[in-house]
């Protein structure tokens, strides 16, 4: 009889443990889900709003100098590809963050079923050896688990950085060239 009382609270503990878990995983992917956003749309507005001053900028710095012309079009020109690189970056850190959010929330997810699986296994556990087997194996494939998302999104990083810098480069040689 206590034996099944035991087992039966040992139950108990881990679906609250499991759903106390979905609960923080639901509100952790929502959290960065905003964040996301938020990032985007800053992102956006500061893009739109460089723009809007690069281009004023350099009709009036024109203007000042007495520029006409063609050096007054080349410096648009100029300012045109240099707002361009900064969209290029600015877009491929977006579409990197919408990459990494989307891992995180693979993780997130993995690691709920996974969790709700091992608490089902501790629901049917007799000893304490078989509860200590099954928790390590949980606590073993969380740390797998997190270290290989961790390791997609530092090769998703690395890969975003190399576009970015490669953009970057071909940005600043249509400038040496034009010039």
């Amino acid at each position: 009889m206590r034996l099944q009382a035991a087992a039966d609270q040992t139950a108990r503990i881990g679906q609250v443990a499991v759903d106390t878990r979905e609960q923080v995983a639901r509100a952790s992917a929502e959290l960065l889900k905003q964040n996301v956003t938020t990032l985007q749309n800053a992102w956006r507005f500061s893009l739109e709003a460089a723009t809007s001053v690069m281009g004023r900028s350099t009709e009036q710095f024109g203007r000042t100098l007495g520029l006409s012309g063609e050096g007054a079009e080349e410096a648009t020109e100029r300012s045109t590809r240099n707002a361009q690189t900064l969209l290029y970056v600015v877009t491929a850190a977006v579409k990197a963050m919408d990459v990494v959010s989307r891992e995180y929330f693979h993780m997130v997810r993995h690691q709920v079923v996974n969790n709700m699986d091992r608490m089902s296994q501790l629901g049917t556990c007799r000893t304490p050896q078989d509860f200590a087997v099954v928790q390590t194996d949980m606590v073993r494939e969380t740390v797998e688990t997190a270290l290989e998302s961790g390791r997609r999104i530092a090769d998703m990083s690395l890969k975003m950085a190399d576009e970015t810098e490669k953009q970057i480069k071909r940005s600043m040689e249509e400038t040496r060239r034009a010039a």
